[in-house]
């Protein structure tokens, strides 16, 4: 019994984890919870060719076994309408890409082939902007099988940095 309701949990879960096709797509804001502060911090300042720490908590709205995210510089701040309909932000929007991740959220590990877990850490790139520029860092989350007929959503937080 505790093996069928096991291997039930597993299809269950796998379920969740798969990369279904979206009905509908749209974009909308994440509100970030109070007790978690992702990294870099607000105000944090970037030297070029040196690393800085990186962390982000998924808002994981949709509780899917993992959330993609992408990660980005810009010169101005990007919006829910600079979101394409596959989760990127549009070219022309960022100065620098970071790059893409997949954040597990339920302990099994993320299906070969898939962006790797963010790492502790990202480089800073060395850009053509002028030293004490102002750069929004931003994260692009993916919500993946959300309810009520397993569409995907989107999800953006953005911060400011200076660029010394």
């Amino acid at each position: 019994m505790v093996l069928v309701a096991s291997l039930a949990f597993v299809a269950f879960a796998f379920g969740l984890c798969s990369h279904g096709a979206s009905v509908t797509e749209k974009a909308h804001l994440v509100t970030r919870a109070s007790e978690f502060t992702p990294e870099p911090v607000n105000g944090t300042t970037l030297v070029p060719g040196s690393t800085f720490p990186f962390s982000y908590q998924p808002s994981d709205s949709c509780h899917g076994c993992f959330s993609p995210i992408s990660v980005y510089l810009s010169t101005s701040p990007p919006t829910a309408v600079d979101i394409t309909s596959s989760g990127e932000l549009a070219n022309g929007t960022f100065v620098a890409f970071l790059g893409d991740f997949d954040i597990p959220n339920c302990g099994f590990p993320l299906p070969g082939g898939n962006p790797p877990p963010p790492p502790s850490e990202l480089l800073t790139p060395t850009l053509a902007i002028a030293d004490g520029t102002t750069l929004y860092f931003s994260v692009v989350e993916t919500f993946l099988q959300c309810p009520p007929i397993g569409q995907t959503e989107f999800g953006l937080y953005t911060i400011t940095l200076t660029y010394a």
